[in-house]
């Protein structure tokens, strides 16, 4: 696929291929790679983009990573795995597992976007990804779909476990905020008193709400960050 909105249909089962399912109804295929430039570039109107199926992926896709991240981690508070979904939910992973199954070669574009290397951009990788998915869910139902989510995402859930909680809390934070069309979080950093590192305060809507130290301020607003999504998270 390209520019002119051309399909490669070798493309195409190749992805399949790698999904480890055929679609029944090809057209649903079709319509979940292809980005709204190239439908109007067909002269098609701008629903027979990707985005309605989006939409419907994207619900998918949070109740598939509810499911199996209760399953996974029957310990765990509500907020951590509410933070574990928002973490595989985020763009950069839909965007990563976008990646591994080589759906950027498979992306319909128009000539501009794609001029422009939209096929590697995250925000229409994860875009069709949950496009893909919702897809799948019209195509082949309910169990077949989540069933499709467990196996693109397990693995890299068991491989990371809890640690992605710990790997960038003040992105997961800003991304929060930003979903919710809210104020970012502003961060106040200062040597700790002994001299040994720092401690940092983390300001939203202008009130503090989390505090942290470590031995470098990166660490010291990352742990702020923490408390602050703990604090979220505990409503």
């Amino acid at each position: 696929m390209g520019a002119s909105g051309r399909r490669d249909s070798r493309g195409l089962d190749a992805l399949q291929a790698n999904l480890g399912r055929f679609f029944r109804d090809a057209s649903l295929l079709r319509q979940a790679l292809t980005h709204p430039s190239a439908a109007a570039e067909e002269g098609l109107p701008r629903i027979r983009s990707y985005e309605r199926l989006e939409f419907l992926g994207d619900a998918l896709l949070g109740f598939a990573l509810a499911e199996f991240l209760f399953d996974r981690y029957p310990q765990e508070e509500e907020g951590v795995l509410s933070r574990l979904r928002a973490y595989w939910a985020s763009q950069p992973a839909l965007a990563g597992v976008a990646r591994e199954l080589g759906l950027q070669a498979c992306i319909c574009l128009g000539a501009g976007e794609s001029r422009d290397g939209g096929a590697e951009k995250d925000r229409i990788l994860a875009s069709a990804l949950e496009a893909l998915l919702g897809a799948v869910y019209l195509d082949a139902g309910l169990k077949p779909a989540t069933a499709l989510v467990r196996q693109l995402w397990a693995p890299a859930i068991r491989r990371q476990g809890l640690a992605v909680l710990l790997e960038d809390a003040k992105t997961n934070l800003q991304e929060r905020r930003q979903a919710e069309g809210l104020p970012l979080p502003i961060y106040r950093s200062e040597p700790s008193p002994d001299g040994e590192g720092f401690t940092c305060t983390v300001l939203i809507d202008g009130q503090a709400s989390g505090r942290g130290s470590g031995p470098t301020r990166k660490a010291a607003e990352q742990a702020a960050a923490r408390e602050a999504l703990s604090a979220l998270d505990r409503g």
